[in-house]
């Protein structure tokens, strides 16, 4: 089966895919719960494990985004999620693992009741988030990087860093209006 990055997936076409996806890119992938369908169960852990490569960044967009949508998520934090995970995911390829396709990054996605909680690891030497120079100061508005940590910080509701830098742990809460 080929890896479309536009194609729907559902959670049960995951699945399948975890096979051609530790043949073809020798990314790992684990789901547990009471059965193969995300239901709004603390049971459910899914669990990615991919090389530090950019190309495979896209794999987050379609497991993200089948989560939240069968957690009935609205579109909007679907939408803000996607765009903190991938931002934590392209740190820890790029900062964390220095774009070294032997490193791997790691995804453990814990599907509550009325949240998604997302663990990002990578296995680089760490950093302290707090060293980061806030990109709205008049001195930073014109660089063309740097603004990943206040995106995931803005658009999750919750953001806390390990103590050695080297993981990231993002709550988004089910609005009321889902």
């Amino acid at each position: 089966m080929p890896l479309n990055p536009s194609a729907m997936l559902s959670f049960n076409s995951i699945l399948p895919l975890r096979l051609d996806f530790i043949w073809n890119y020798n990314i790992k992938t684990s789901i547990k719960g009471r059965d193969k369908k995300v239901a709004t169960s603390q049971e459910h852990i899914v669990r990615l494990e991919i090389p530090s490569e950019m190309k495979l960044i896209y794999i987050l967009d379609a497991v993200v985004s089948e989560i939240l949508r069968e957690m009935q998520f609205d579109d909007e934090a679907v939408e803000q999620a996607n765009l903190a995970i991938i931002e934590a995911g392209t740190n820890a390829i790029l900062h964390g693992n220095g774009n070294d396709p032997n490193k791997r990054v790691y995804f453990q996605f814990l599907v509550g009741e009325d949240k998604l909680t997302v663990i990002v690891k990578d296995e680089g030497k760490g950093f302290n988030p707090d060293k980061v120079p806030n990109p709205l100061d008049p001195e930073n508005l014109l660089n063309t990087a740097g603004r990943g940590i206040f995106l995931m910080r803005t658009l999750m509701d919750e953001v806390n860093y390990s103590k050695n830098g080297t993981e990231v742990q993002m709550v988004k809460y089910k609005s009321n209006e889902s």
